[in-house]
């Protein structure tokens, strides 16, 4: 399946509260054709959008999420930090927020984000949860950082795609990337090269750079023959 050229990073951070149902109608407005969101466990085992493993920068919530059951979370003001006019958004499920973004129309890109030692319990888990509520006939694709949790996507949905995220393009990337059949190579742009991009073309898959936002590094990337970036402003780059 074909991916859209730009994504919205956690649905448009630059435009809304990342990782709400709000910021995905946002980058709807905006134009998205696709989004990408972070999938992490509560303590009782309900899959949410929420990117960091503490409490505090997104939200009015203070400690460890891994130790905070859904009421609790649910609880929380996930939107006030970003402007008033979002003071009350919830830190929604996943399965809210991929009924929503197929309403919208949309595709999605599931990072799994697990916290530390939940990585095959958090990807089962999120599997689990894409089965059961993604309906959409849109781009879909799983990406995570911890090779654990592709892994169990692989073992548990190996028709759905999936992106082998990587900050540094480490020794044996490229192999990585091809054991576990990712159909992208998703890595930070500013260690993209067109060497890199050439690569990743020649093993047969995308290369997917994040999280751009500036139009200059757009037009630099794409000129190399970048296939998708992943943005804060879907906006701005939409514009191009």
């Amino acid at each position: 399946m074909d991916f859209p050229k730009i994504v919205g990073h956690r649905g448009a951070a630059a435009l809304a509260p990342e990782n709400t149902l709000a910021g995905f109608r946002k980058a709807a407005e905006a134009g998205a054709q696709m989004v990408e969101l972070d999938a992490k466990l509560s303590a009782d085992g309900i899959v949410i959008c929420h990117h960091d493993n503490e409490l505090g920068r997104t939200s009015d919530g203070k400690g460890l999420v891994a130790v905070q059951d859904f009421a609790a979370l649910r609880a929380l003001d996930a939107g006030g930090w970003f402007g008033p006019s979002f003071k009350g958004e919830r830190i929604p499920t996943l399965a809210e927020a991929l009924a929503l973004i197929a309403e919208l129309g949309m595709g999605v890109n599931v990072e799994i984000k697990p916290c530390p030692g939940r990585e095959r319990e958090t990807a089962a888990a999120t599997v689990k949860v894409v089965r059961d509520h993604w309906k959409g006939s849109f781009p879909f694709q799983f990406s995570s950082f911890k090779l654990a949790a592709l892994e169990v996507a692989l073992e548990q949905a190996p028709d759905l795609p999936r992106g082998y995220l990587t900050d540094d393009f480490a020794e044996g990337w490229l192999e990585t990337a091809q054991r576990l059949q990712a159909v992208s190579v998703n890595g930070n742009f500013r260690r993209y090269t067109k060497q890199r991009i050439d690569a990743v073309h020649a093993a047969g898959m995308k290369a997917l750079a994040y999280t751009v936002n500036e139009p200059a590094d757009a037009a630099r990337l794409l000129a190399d023959g970048m296939d998708i970036l992943v943005t804060d402003c879907p906006d701005r780059l939409l514009a191009l």
